[in-house]
């Protein structure tokens, strides 16, 4: 694996609706590997590269969760909103970066416990950040509706990574890794780098129209819960054991043959993989399946702790499995939609 790719897809800034610099960091690794490249108006990339088989779009999202700049105060602290859904308890003391006229570093504040009457953390829009400048400095450097994303942050360890953005960097970055690794393609290949799946799955309802997928799968990076204290039937995927494959969330029923005939490619490969069901999260999939008539939708996803935070950890292993199990997909497409057809007729 090239992980320092990964390293390059977490640093980078990416928020709703900026989510270039993502985007040309993918976009660069891939060159070469497609035939057909595009932007839409909205941002999505959009990769073809033709071939026999089902007609196969791979897709992960481009932006993370972040912030973007609402009132400056006369004394130059910054308030701002959420991008995404993002916890206050994760968000208050943080470092980050307000991407002003040059890239600003600041820590959020709120009013110190020993002050305040108010034994909880208040909404993240009553937050502050502080840039340790005069008023008049950050009154020359930022504007309202300038963005914020969270510290840049990637740490590698003997078998996980600790990182900014993993949402979902690591599926993108599944994604490049199983393309090159993959000698024969046996698709008709696409595949889309979408934006805006933070805040309401924007990207993938523009996009899915004019590409009319026959199959669709989504990589993401998943909630881990495997901590201590945490019962086993709340611990949803668990590092270490290999990318989830969904068969429901809060938005989504999956595509059933078709995601479990993925996990019997994993089986027969011996690829580690877990089979998820629960009433959480969300995805592209669900944007994907239903809109502008039905696809058969799975999703993978690498579990990720801490999820929306200002660093998440990954294992290597959950990675590589990932990335196997989407290559083994693309060599074996054919076969493996053509028993989902089978399956689905005789059910």
């Amino acid at each position: 694996m090239n992980l320092d790719l990964l390293r390059k897809l977490c640093e980078a800034p990416g928020p709703p609706g900026a989510e270039g610099p993502v985007r040309e960091i993918f976009l660069q690794d891939l060159e070469g590997f497609f035939e057909e490249i595009s932007i839409d108006s909205l941002g999505n990339l959009i990769l073809h590269k033709p071939g026999p088989g089902p007609r196969l779009l791979l897709d992960a999202h481009l932006d993370e969760v972040a912030f973007m700049v609402s009132f400056i105060e006369s004394e130059g602290f910054l308030r701002v909103i959420p991008l995404g859904g993002v916890d206050p308890r994760s968000f208050y003391g943080q470092r980050v970066i307000v991407w002003g006229k040059e890239p600003l570093p600041g820590v959020v504040a709120t009013i110190p416990p020993h002050l305040s009457e108010e034994k909880t953390l208040p909404p993240i829009e009553e937050m502050l950040i502080d840039l340790a400048l005069t008023g008049e400095q950050v009154r020359g450097l930022v504007a309202v509706g300038d963005v914020v994303t969270f510290y840049p942050y990637f740490e590698e360890t003997e078998t996980g990574i600790m990182a900014k953005a993993l949402d979902d960097r690591v599926g993108l970055f599944v994604i490049a890794e199983a393309i090159k690794k993959t000698k024969e393609i046996k698709a008709d290949l696409w595949v889309s780098a979408s934006v805006q799946e933070e805040i309401g799955l924007r990207g993938a309802e523009a996009l899915i129209h004019d590409l009319e997928p026959e199959v669709v799968i989504a990589v993401e990076g998943t909630l881990a819960h495997d901590l201590p204290g945490i019962p086993p039937h709340r611990r949803l995927a668990c590092c270490g054991q290999g990318p989830e494959i969904r068969l429901s969330d809060a938005r989504f029923v999956a595509d059933r043959q078709l995601s479990l005939a993925l996990s019997e490619l994993a089986s027969r490969r011996g690829i580690p993989h877990q089979i998820i069901v629960k009433k959480k999260g969300g995805t592209n999939a669900a944007a994907m399946q239903t809109r502008h008539g039905p696809k058969r939708t799975a999703a993978v996803s690498v579990p990720v702790r801490y999820l929306h935070s200002a660093t998440g950890v990954v294992f290597k292993e959950d990675i590589k499995a990932a990335i196997d199990l989407i290559s083994a997909f693309l060599e074996e497409a054919p076969s493996v939609v053509a028993d989902h057809r089978t399956h689905t007729a005789s059910s």
